[in-house]
């Protein structure tokens, strides 16, 4: 082979990578809370504690505002939020403040912050970014004591737990189309040693799910046949542990019934989002 072709060649390859791992569009961006996810993960064990796997705990909303300098990625920041929801935006904020009434049927609740400035550019083309990951959590005792004039359980006053750690999220981000959004995936992993506080509240929260791009029609006239809205949308829940093998007959009953058993060395958070430009008209549902 020739140099001219071992030019040509070495051209070729660097044009092919170039190509998977475009540049991402510099500028301020919002997170559009309605197509935006991050999936929480756990180690745990199965088949009585035989088999090692990883299982989905659940999905979380999210919202937040993303920069990109391109020419200057020490000025490029990361500021986002998930939380535990159906609705588009988080029931406390980040110092543990809430209003009353999203408290009143809860004992608990659970926000996790991230909040970065400045990046690096990866080998691969990605970014990555290094910054506080910040848990904040509102517990509430509970008092349930049935009786005959039992109505429900009593919750104590609010505790606010604030805990802040160290935190790199690695991003590959990919231009989204003629809208100028950006999706952005990235994720972070922190054991229970390094960041206790964050695995245990991840792992002991309910995450319900998530429904992504959810649309909702309503009958024009509603009859005794109403059944409520036709809605549409992308589910997003967690498929849950192996299931069990069922006893065969009743001398199983003495079974061990710790067949899945939830580890809950670590957690790992894969962020899936969907940027907007932040001065284009479109709406960004949930805002930050």
């Amino acid at each position: 082979m020739s140099r001219y072709s071992v030019l040509f060649a070495a051209i070729a390859v660097l044009a092919l990578g170039a190509s998977n791992n475009p540049a991402p569009t510099a500028g301020s961006y919002r997170l559009d809370a309605d197509h935006s996810d991050a999936q929480l993960i756990t180690d745990a064990t199965t088949d009585y504690g035989k088999t090692k796997l990883n299982v989905t705990l659940g999905f979380a909303r999210m919202n937040g505002r993303v920069e990109i300098n391109n020419d200057d990625l020490s000025k490029s920041s990361f500021d986002f939020r998930l939380f535990p929801s159906t609705g588009m935006a988080p029931m406390i904020n980040e110092d543990g403040k809430f209003l009353r009434h999203w408290l009143e049927n809860m004992s608990s609740h659970t926000l996790v912050c991230f909040h970065s400035k400045g990046a690096v550019r990866t080998p691969d083309g990605k970014l990555q970014t290094t910054g506080n990951l910040i848990l904040t959590r509102v517990d509430r005792t509970v008092e349930a004591n049935p009786s005959e004039a039992y109505a429900g359980p009593v919750y104590g006053p609010p505790i606010v737990h604030r805990v802040s750690h160290e935190a790199t999220f690695v991003f590959d981000l990919t231009p989204g189309g003629k809208d100028g959004s950006i999706q952005a995936n990235g994720k972070t992993s922190m054991f229970r040693e390094d960041y206790p506080q964050l695995v245990r509240a991840v792992v002991n929260t309910y995450w319900p799910p998530v429904v992504e791009d959810e649309k909702c029609e309503y009958p024009p006239n509603v009859g005794e046949d109403y059944h409520g809205a036709h809605c549409t949308g992308k589910l997003l829940t967690a498929p849950g542990l192996p299931e069990a093998p069922q006893a065969a007959n009743a001398e199983d009953i003495g079974t061990p019934s710790d067949y899945n058993s939830i580890v809950g060395n670590r957690v790992n958070i894969a962020v899936h989002m969907r940027l907007i430009p932040a001065g284009s008209g479109e709406v960004a549902a949930g805002g930050y």
